[in-house]
Order: C-alpha cells, then structure tokens, then sequence
C-alpha cells in the first residue's frame, strides 16, 4: 500500500486535505505500541525543530526512501519558506497527540504561526521512518 504524502501551503488545500483525512479512522495507542509512538514522536520534534532553524537537511534525515525522493531537503526548503510567507513566522507549539492510522503511528503537532494555528502531522512506518508530512489548518 502506498501512502498519501503531502505537504501544504494553501488554505484551500489545507481544507481539502483535513476533510480527506477526517475520513480516516484513527485507533488508540495500545502499550505495546507506545515506545514506537514516542520514537515518533521524537523523530516529529527533531524534524520540526529543524526546519524552525531553517536546517532542511537535518529536517528530512529520517525520511524514508519515498519520503526522500518526493520531498528532498531542496525542495522542503522552499516549501517552508512558503510555508511561512503565508502563514507568518512561526510563534510556539502546542500538545501534542499521538495516535496510530492504518498500522503508522502518527504525531500532530499544533503550531502557531502569526496569521493561523496549522497542526503539523507527521506519520512514522514500522521502522522508524518518517513516512509522511502533512500541515493543515487546526480543527477548531
């Protein structure tokens, strides 16, 4: 199966993109899973924190071979810098939550930005890859 990857600089993408994942069924973290959900969760963080210190390359060291080929450091610069100039720069984050959709786990972020409040929602494969990169508007 392949996974949806995307990631978002338009409002009306954003909302596109947040009704098509509204659809998905998200299941609890059970204990088992929790250590590979905090991996992930550390692996969101870090890539975040990078790309908040304008870093691409180290944003996108755990991407996964798709991941990599989709949305090379190059490219994942610009598209934070566009990112940014839509949103406005970047202010704090929120709690964050983890959850598990169709077998990833999954990290979303809230991140306030001066003009919106976007959560960043990243998802890591089984072998602790990041496998995914969405932003989208916060649900209210």
């Amino acid at each position: 199966m392949k996974t949806q990857r995307a990631v978002l600089g338009s409002t009306a993408a954003a909302a596109a993109l947040a009704l098509g994942l509204s659809i998905v069924t998200a299941t609890p973290v059970r204990a088992a899973d929790a250590t590979q959900g905090e991996q992930c969760q550390a692996l969101s963080q870090q890539m975040l924190d990078a790309l908040l210190h304008g870093d691409s390359k180290s944003a996108s060291k755990a991407f996964d071979n798709d991941m990599r080929s989709a949305l090379p450091p190059d490219k994942l610069a610009r598209l934070w810098k566009q990112v940014q100039q839509n949103f406005g720069d970047f202010k704090s984050r929120g709690n964050v939550q983890t959850m598990q959709v169709n077998g990833m786990d999954v990290v979303i972020t809230p991140m306030q930005f001066s003009k919106t409040m976007l959560d960043a929602q990243v998802a890591c494969n089984p072998q602790r890859q990041i496998a995914g990169f969405f932003l989208r508007p916060t649900a209210a």
